[in-house]
């Protein structure tokens, strides 16, 4: 069998364009001519058209073993040489390729052509015309008579024919008897199987929901144990953080008591002023080296103990995460502006000092403002 021609989609609506063209010129003759140019016009807009070349090149089989179909045949005539004064040839061609072809796809399943279908009435003129059809298109009316012939041809040696051939020889008749005399209780076996599928594929999806909880779960449970984690570590360094305090406090206090103690029992008439001073200055000077520490000290206390306050929130929040996730839709709608306050709250970051907390806590700066017009005032 020859290969399989291609339809050229541009040569092809050239072509066709062409021979449209003339048929314009022959519209207003009478007899067939007339009426043939006039089906092919009322065509135009179907076959004059890129989707129609790649449809006749996706659906069309047998046709395209005949290189004589192509529809830039239609125009030069192939072999023929068609020249200046074939252009009733011309039109002749194109209405029989047409046929041909839709011959081919209606008897393929592909397509139908009802009596009010432009196809039909350039069917039935053809058909009922065919003597007024010059002898260069007599080989097209025979191929037109031949394709069921070609079509069947072309199934019957087509590679799934071939193999449902070779299937049937290796088949066991027997076997396909017994099937057909138990079909009913094969139907049963299938439609138990259908159940039985369905059931388990409703089970494998519950425990699909089940596994994907469970990873859910997992991943916040890692993300407490990080917090928990960081908390650990905030929590050393304020430990050391308040050794150093409550260190700084005992210097604090002992170097005036120390001093005040040795100056008691030392002091006597002979004791001058001057000497209160040089003895007071290096103990004033490290006592206010001392206090400088003692403010930076109190400063990272406060900071880590609102970082720890900020990371046991987060532990704690990680324990509903998953429940806020399902109904945080719901929440919006229902109240959005807290809401929004509500997730402030919850996904701002860990800052490191209390003065930075997130605007929820906005209430306690009235209890601030207070304590500075306090100080102002005395």
């Amino acid at each position: 069998m020859s290969e399989k021609f291609e339809f050229n989609i541009q040569e092809s609506l050239k072509a066709i364009q062409k021979i449209l063209n003339i048929a314009e010129k022959y519209v207003e003759h009478d007899g067939f001519n007339g009426e043939l140019a006039k089906a092919l016009l009322a065509l135009h807009s179907n076959i004059n058209d890129s989707s129609f070349i790649s449809t006749l090149n996706n659906r069309l089989i047998t046709c395209r073993n005949f290189a004589g179909l192509k529809l830039e045949r239609a125009w030069d005539g192939g072999f023929a040489n068609f020249g200046k004064d074939d252009e009733v040839v011309r039109l002749h061609r194109l209405a029989i390729f047409l046929i041909i072809y839709f011959k081919e796809l209606s008897f393929r399943g592909n397509f139908y052509i009802d009596q009010g279908h432009e196809y039909y009435f350039l069917n039935k003129l053809v058909r009922e015309n065919r003597g007024q059809f010059l002898d260069k298109s007599a080989w097209c009316l025979d191929l037109f008579d031949d394709l069921p012939t070609l079509i069947m041809q072309d199934e019957f040696h087509s590679e799934h024919a071939l193999a449902i051939s070779r299937a049937m020889k290796s088949t066991d008749i027997n076997k396909v008897e017994e099937f057909i005399r138990t079909k009913d209780e094969s139907i049963a076996k299938i439609d138990t199987w259908n159940i039985e599928y369905e059931q388990k594929e409703s089970a494998v999806k519950n425990l699909k929901d089940k596994l994907d909880t469970y990873q859910t779960a997992f991943n916040f449970v890692g993300l407490y144990q990080g917090f928990s984690q960081l908390k650990k570590n905030k929590d050393d360094e304020l430990f050391g953080l308040n050794i150093q305090y409550y260190i700084l406090i005992f210097f604090m206090a002992g170097i005036p008591n120390v001093e005040f103690i040795w100056l008691f029992n030392n002091f006597d008439e002979n004791f001058k002023t001057v000497h209160l001073v040089v003895l007071a200055l290096p103990s004033i000077t490290l006592l206010f080296i001392l206090f400088w520490f003692f403010r930076i000290i109190l400063h990272n206390i406060r900071s880590i103990k609102s970082q720890i306050m900020q990371l046991e929130l987060r532990m704690t929040l990680c324990q509903f995460i998953q429940s806020y996730a399902e109904k945080s839709k719901e929440l919006k709608v229902a109240n959005k502006e807290g809401f929004e306050k509500f997730e402030n709250l919850i996904f701002s970051s860990i800052v490191s000092s209390d003065e930075k907390i997130p605007s929820t806590f906005d209430g306690m700066e009235h209890i601030a403002n207070f304590v500075k017009n306090f100080k102002s005032n005395s």
